[in-house]
């Protein structure tokens, strides 16, 4: 049965709100009533701030590596696109507006800006005003790894997926803690997200 874009839609922002808007409204009345933090403050500690020139040109570098590696080397769509794997819903899409909005809701809102929002804005943000980048990055990275574990469940054959997504990790969060904002590497995500719909919707298309 195909998705409509207002399920999509409200799937999406309900994901956003639940694990990342809520998240960072916690943080930000904690640091609020306990450290008298100010919100200028608190959206410089989240990254939720203007990135330099410099970090934007470096950011779009990686997203379009990434989107040629996708593009390039993406699996077979039997195997991706399973029952039970976030690109599962593009499977069969005819490629027109319909599709194109369903997977701009679910790449760049649902997963891109939402897990940006939560584990390069708050648990980066966090370990690396604690730790030196290097850990801190290393750290955050891991974490990001932790919830992609599912593919050994899931496309146990893809598990090569799993160093790919840790480095990517690692990449977003220097980005992350180097420019201090989340835009960069949601550009990144959210554009190796994309393509790697796209690809399944334009490979499975009746």
């Amino acid at each position: 049965m195909t998705t409509s874009i207002t399920g999509a839609a409200v799937s999406a922002f309900a994901q956003l709100v639940v694990l990342g808007i809520i998240p960072l409204l916690f943080y930000s009345s904690y640091h609020k009533w306990r450290n008298k933090l100010g919100w200028r403050e608190i959206a410089k500690r989240t990254g939720l701030q203007n990135c330099s020139y410099r970090y934007l040109l470096v950011s779009a570098f990686f997203a379009l590596a990434s989107v040629a590696a996708v593009l390039v080397w993406l699996p077979p769509s039997d195997v991706l696109a399973r029952e039970g794997t976030a690109l599962y819903d593009f499977v069969g899409l005819e490629l027109g507006v319909h599709a194109i909005t369903l997977v701009l809701l679910h790449t760049v809102i649902k997963t891109g800006l939402t897990e940006e929002i939560l584990f390069r804005g708050l648990i980066a943000g966090s370990i690396s005003r604690r730790l030196p980048v290097f850990w801190a990055n290393t750290t955050q990275a891991l974490i990001f790894l932790l919830p992609h574990l599912l593919i050994i469940y899931i496309m146990p054959e893809m598990w090569a997926l799993l160093p790919i997504i840790f480095v990517m990790g690692l990449v977003v969060g220097w980005i992350r803690i180097k420019s201090g904002s989340i835009i960069g590497p949601w550009l990144i995500h959210g554009s190796t997200n994309l393509a790697a719909a796209l690809s399944i919707v334009t490979r499975t298309s009746a």
